[in-house]
């Protein structure tokens, strides 16, 4: 069975005629999403505007698959029809998505992608050779970010590495804590080292406090809302005050950074043992600066 979101990276390429540039198949992508309100993928802002991790690790699986040709653009090369194995509703808005844009490529195709949807366009190395001096200062609005110093808190459950990113550079986070005791993840771009690198990639920084993490074998049976409390007020009371230099390192890098964020796995951060760091901290009388919960 094939994510249907490859079935859609596939469609994209056959539909404009089996072979795309490497960014003009980004831009088509994220426009088709952006069209039809879906997220087949999830983008964020990146050196030529809006960009997906996983389009690129779905078409390494589908090169495998002898789906994709193997060099650096994105060639269609089954021999079935995958437009053919779209919804209607998606097959319909292929075909009208094509028929807009398919004289689209290169800069212009840039420049459209830059204009419909600026917030991409902030972390951008080529504005300049796209847009006038004018365009840039109409859409500087659009970029402007808090800077106030914040301490947040983000769980990647049930997002991708690509909505993630986004998450935090929408919010102007400058580093990343991640508070995991084991940082390995089943889910694509949420290990270690490549977490790592993607948030590097970006413009942030990366932390690891495992310290601050909870043992795997506390872990175990947590399927009720009673296990979960007992599990956090022994980590409040049992862990935590043992943990003290590394708590002092959090509000180091918060001082440092100004805008940082603590990770962990857990969508609802009353779930997640963030929030026990962030409780404890604010209880310390020198600790004033703002907590948001993503």
């Amino acid at each position: 069975m094939m994510y249907y979101r490859r079935k859609i990276l596939l469609a994209v390429v056959e539909a404009f005629g089996g072979r795309l540039k490497r960014t003009d198949f980004q831009k088509l992508l994220f426009l088709f999403c952006q069209y039809t309100g879906q997220n087949f993928y999830d983008f964020f802002p990146y050196k030529y505007g809006g960009f997906s991790f996983l389009s690129y690790q779905d078409k390494s699986r589908l090169v495998s698959q002898g789906l994709l040709g193997r060099d650096e653009d994105f060639e269609f090369i089954a021999d079935v029809s995958f437009v053919e194995q779209l919804k209607s509703k998606d097959q319909v808005a292929l075909k009208t998505f094509v028929a807009e844009t398919n004289g689209l490529r290169g800069n212009p195709l840039i420049r459209k992608t830059y204009l419909e949807f600026p917030v991409y366009a902030c972390q951008s190395t080529i504005l300049s050779e796209i847009l006038s001096d004018d365009e840039i200062t109409s859409l500087q609005p659009w970029w402007q970010r808090d800077t106030s110093p914040c301490l947040f808190t983000i769980g990647y459950e049930g997002k991708s590495i690509d909505a993630y990113l986004n998450q935090l550079i929408a919010n102007n986070v400058k580093a990343l804590v991640d508070v995991r005791k084991n940082p390995l993840s089943m889910k694509y771009g949420f290990s270690k080292t490549r977490l790592r690198n993607y948030i590097e990639s970006v413009g942030l920084q990366y932390y690891h406090l495992p310290e601050l993490g909870i043992p795997s074998s506390l872990r175990r049976d947590l399927n009720s809302s009673d296990a979960y409390r007992d599990l956090f007020e022994y980590y409040r009371t049992k862990i935590l005050p043992d943990q003290l230099e590394s708590l002092e390192d959090v509000k180091t890098l918060l001082s440092k950074h100004t805008r940082i964020a603590l990770t962990c796995f857990e969508k609802d951060h009353h779930c997640c043992h963030r929030n026990q760091v962030t409780e404890y901290l604010k209880k310390n009388a020198g600790f004033s600066t703002r907590v948001s919960h993503l």
